[in-house]
């Protein structure tokens, strides 16, 4: 009987995590989609005929034809594609109209219409963001590192041996209540953002500690972070659940969260373009791996997974690569300002070069998570 029930245990343990992966690749998939479907509904406001629309590679599951479009949705939905009547582009469907010249195809529509259809997957993927973080502001932000310190009170909750904290004197369940005569208001991200400025410098601490208020000076630890110098305490703050808040507060919270993960992701991808530095990312076993692991969280972990990736997914496709939004947007700008169009040639051979250069990225950052995952142990924890 013990063998049957530890037996029972570890079917029942792996098929969660199958399904967790399963509503995790379903979840990329959506996002996926999404992006296509700004694309797609461009293409309608400007009477583009788009023959093919579809999600994921492999076997197809479906497939189906409404009105001009065929539309088919494939067994791994790790990619997607809107074929576009006169807009010739590898890997975007059979491209039998990809020279069409008539009055509905995209080669025949304005400038400005042209940068709106490859554009609409941009803006689509980060509508979802907002969308995201605004209902999560409103459900209430969970007790999770994910939104650390946006979720923290600025009461120390851990100490790390030899920090500026340790050395100045700081205690757990300390209360920093100002820095430099500046209220904190309970906030623990306004603590990690006065912070910043002060690395290797002096600042004075307002807490409590016992009910008792003081104040410490305190000589702050330097970190390097994405190349800027930032000022750390060597410390971790405690994370609450906060409740939620009404409409139009969660709109402005959300909205603003949003920003800020724009702009960093924005500060990251310029930090690994300059430095040639791709240690920091992850490839597509640890997206799957790590979105499955927070859709086990419960829906507000996940919705903020599914933001986070959608605003990675639109910044990357501002690369002006040619298999990328940002790439065929170039090309088209090109074409306005040379007043003739691109030889088909050159963008194919662009095209593949391109191609090549990601193909070679993928397997290495597959490598790389792979060994990750082994050491860490990310399905298991």
């Amino acid at each position: 009987m013990t063998f049957i029930a530890g037996l029972s245990d570890i079917i029942v343990t792996y098929a969660s995590r199958l399904l967790l992966l399963i509503v995790g690749l379903i979840g990329i998939g959506f996002l996926i989609g999404f992006h296509e479907l700004g694309h797609f509904l461009f293409c309608k406001l400007f009477k583009i005929r788009t023959p093919s629309f579809s999600i994921g590679f492999g076997p197809r599951i479906i497939e189906k034809k409404i009105g001009e479009t065929n539309f088919a949705l494939s067994a791994i939905p790790l990619g997607g594609y809107v074929e576009i009547a006169g807009s010739a582009e590898m890997g975007q469907g059979e491209q039998q109209e990809a020279y069409s010249t008539d009055e509905y195809s995209f080669a025949t529509k304005p400038y400005y219409q042209k940068m709106l259809v490859m554009g609409g997957g941009i803006l689509f993927n980060l509508i979802f963001a907002y969308f995201a973080f605004t209902l999560v502001f409103m459900l209430g932000l969970p007790k999770s590192e994910i939104m650390y310190p946006v979720n923290a009170k600025p009461v120390l909750e851990t100490i790390t041996k030899d920090s500026a904290a340790e050395k100045a004197g700081l205690q757990p369940g300390d209360e920093i209540l100002a820095v430099n005569g500046i209220p904190l208001n309970d906030s623990g991200a306004k603590f990690i953002e006065l912070a910043k400025p002060f690395a290797n410098q002096e600042a004075t601490l307002h807490i409590r500690r016992n009910e008792l208020e003081q104040d410490i000076p305190v000589k702050f630890d330097e970190k390097i972070f994405l190349g800027e110098k930032l000022g750390v305490l060597g410390v971790s703050l405690l994370i609450v659940e906060t409740p939620g808040v009404g409409f139009f507060t969660a709109l402005k919270n959300g909205f603003q969260y949003a920003n800020k993960i724009i702009c960093d992701t924005f500060k990251a991808f310029r930090y690994i373009f300059t430095k040639r530095d791709v240690s920091q990312m992850a490839g597509p076993v640890m997206l799957i791996s790590a979105t499955a692991k927070g859709a086990g969280k419960g829906l507000r972990i996940f919705l903020i997974f599914l933001a986070i990736i959608s605003i990675n997914l639109a910044i990357l496709n501002l690369i002006p690569l040619p298999i990328l939004d940002g790439g065929q947007a170039l090309f088209y700008t090109i074409e306005a300002i040379i007043g003739r169009s691109i030889p088909i040639k050159i963008k194919e051979y662009i095209a593949l070069s391109s191609w090549i250069l990601i193909i070679l990225l993928t397997l290495y950052l597959t490598y790389k998570d792979i060994l990750r995952i082994l050491s860490l142990k990310i399905f298991g924890s």
